[in-house]
């Protein structure tokens, strides 16, 4: 059996590796790993050379310029389509940011942004900034507002209303001086531009006159938005670097996997021939050897695995001698071993002495068939006086029997603790065999509930020799039948009775008597016992003339 496993663990073990997914194979996540490196640098790079860009542009001040020339731009562009509006020589009071309005000066199709995130807008491309209607919740980030100013400095109409509202005085909406000073200087028909710094940040800030058709300042346009940043930047060419990216990615995935194939490949092999030949050294083909390749980790490696085969093999010469003897050796210990524990269970188990009843004797012999046997029996004295006698044979001899004689002593004990009827102590105890010991394995019992004060016994067997009563009239056997305990569950047990009178003997016995042999190979047999147990009386007697019967036989 164990050779059957030594072959077939090989074998279950190539499976193993050749049904491997292909992930999860050395050259797949060598390669894999080329490939990581190589998009990473690549991608790494073009972030560098992004952030070089975004650098540039910041310190040279040119994206400052755009954004400066673009809100100046936007400025002028809502002036002219507030003068495009008026009537005469007045602004219209109707007029608007907010898209779709009559009197709107939105472009078409440009910033309405209703409690949306207007960051997509960005305000160096579109030529108007973003309408936030404050009915919707606020964005977390506004990009920029327009004002439309009258020429007594009172808001008309405002792009974001919800911070800087219309109807408000100019410089209740703008506190820095340097936007009402352009707003001044455009209410005064002068326009301007400048990027300052506003609560803290960089803005570009932008006003225009608003003339009519006589050239008259009739109100002004302030723009402000967020002066060039990095985050701007950034956000500009996001969309650029993704796509290069991802171009980069599709044409770098080929080439990176076929670069790692090629490089692996040699190496791959190398190792995949270390591994079977490790595989069948271990199962014991000895003559495996690889050839040294390069003089690199892996050459090193295959020759440590020859210097290894070679001193592993006269190792093995030289302990297969030594194992075998130490087998022999260890065997025999752990047979004595195993004996020694055995008679101690059984030993500890029989009884230490016999019960003293007034008005009867006991006498017990037990010499078991060999250094360990599984012949038992017992005896459970009851509370009310009354004692219950066992005897059984386990199956088997040696240590087996010795534990099965060991558990159902136990079990037996317990099962006498909760009832002192023999048919049911033999059934709880069949039940509990049943389900702890091994298909095959049982015991037989003979067990009996003496009255000393009646000399009642009840009594009930499971497949145990019938005991012998000797009384005047002869010699009969207590008859009960029923199955060994631990063969079937659910097995019930019937429970006879009969009344022992004074002068009267039982003898109890296991099948090791009757089943003596002579140097003719005859039996003993219950005749030949029955015989004796007619012509002596009991006690110590009749167990020292059966010892002697036996010796002659």
């Amino acid at each position: 059996m164990k050779s059957e496993e030594r072959i077939l663990k090989p074998v279950a073990q190539d499976r193993q590796r050749n049904g491997a997914r292909w992930w999860s194979r050395l050259q797949t996540r060598m390669t894999f790993s080329y490939l990581g490196v190589t998009v990473f640098i690549v991608l790494l790079s073009e972030l560098l050379i992004l952030l070089v860009i975004v650098s540039g542009l910041t310190q040279s001040g040119l994206l400052d310029k755009v954004v400066l020339t673009t809100t100046r731009h936007t400025a002028q562009v809502y002036a002219l389509e507030a003068a495009a509006q008026t009537s005469g020589s007045t602004l219209d009071a109707r007029t608007t940011f907010q898209p779709g309005k009559p009197a709107s000066i939105a472009l078409p199709g440009g910033g309405f942004v209703p409690g949306g995130n207007p960051s997509s807008l960005i305000p160096y491309i579109d030529t108007q900034v973003p309408y936030i209607d404050p009915a919707h919740p606020a964005p977390k980030q506004v990009f920029g507002f327009a004002l439309l100013i009258a020429p007594n400095g009172q808001v008309l109409a405002s792009s974001y209303p919800a911070s800087y509202q219309a109807s408000m005085p100019v410089d209740g909406v703008l506190h820095d001086q340097q936007q009402l000073q352009l707003v001044r200087n455009a209410l005064a028909g002068k326009d301007g531009s400048i990027i300052t710094i506003v609560s803290g940040a960089r803005v570009a800030l932008a006003a225009e006159p608003i003339l009519s058709r006589e050239k008259r300042v009739i109100g002004a346009i302030y723009v402000q938005v967020p002066a060039a940043s990095d985050q701007v930047i950034f956000q500009v060419f996001e969309g650029g670097w993704i796509f290069s990216g991802l171009a980069w990615l599709l044409i770098i995935t080929p080439v990176g996997v076929l670069f790692g194939v090629l490089t692996t490949r040699g190496l791959v092999q190398r190792v995949h021939r270390l591994v079977k030949a490790t595989e069948r050294f271990v199962d014991s083909d000895y003559t495996q050897r690889v050839q040294v390749g390069r003089r690199d980790e892996i050459g090193q490696l295959e020759q440590q695995f020859n210097t290894m085969a070679e001193q592993l093999v006269e190792s093995i010469a030289q302990q297969r001698a030594l194992t075998e003897q130490n087998a022999r050796m260890e065997e025999r210990g752990r047979i004595e071993q195993e004996l020694r524990t055995a008679q101690y269970i059984q030993k500890s188990l029989l009884p230490k002495e016999v019960p003293a009843l007034l008005g009867w004797r006991i006498a017990t012999y037990y010499r078991p068939a060999r250094e360990v046997g599984g012949d038992f029996y017992d005896f459970h004295a009851f509370e009310d006086g009354r004692l219950g006698i066992v005897v059984g044979d386990a199956t088997d001899k040696g240590v087996s029997a010795a534990l099965l004689m060991a558990t159902t002593c136990t079990m037996l004990r317990t099962a006498a603790q909760g009832t002192a009827s023999p048919g049911e102590v033999l059934a709880r105890v069949n039940d509990l065999l049943y389900a702890n010991i091994p298909a095959g394995m049982f015991a037989t019992c003979f067990y009996a509930v003496l009255d000393p004060e009646s000399g009642q016994l009840g009594y009930a067997n499971a497949g145990h020799e019938w005991p012998y009563r000797r009384n005047s009239a002869g010699v009969d056997e207590l008859k009960a039948t029923g199955m060994p305990l631990g063969m079937m569950p659910g097995t019930r047990y019937d429970e006879q009775e009969v009344r022992l009178a004074p002068g009267e003997s039982l003898l109890f016995y296991s099948d090791g008597l009757v089943e003596a042999h002579n140097a003719q190979r005859d039996m003993f047999g219950m005749p030949r016992l029955a015989a004796v147990v007619g012509s002596h009386p009991g006690g110590s007697a009749l167990i020292d003339f059966l010892l002697n019967e036996l010796k002659r036989f």
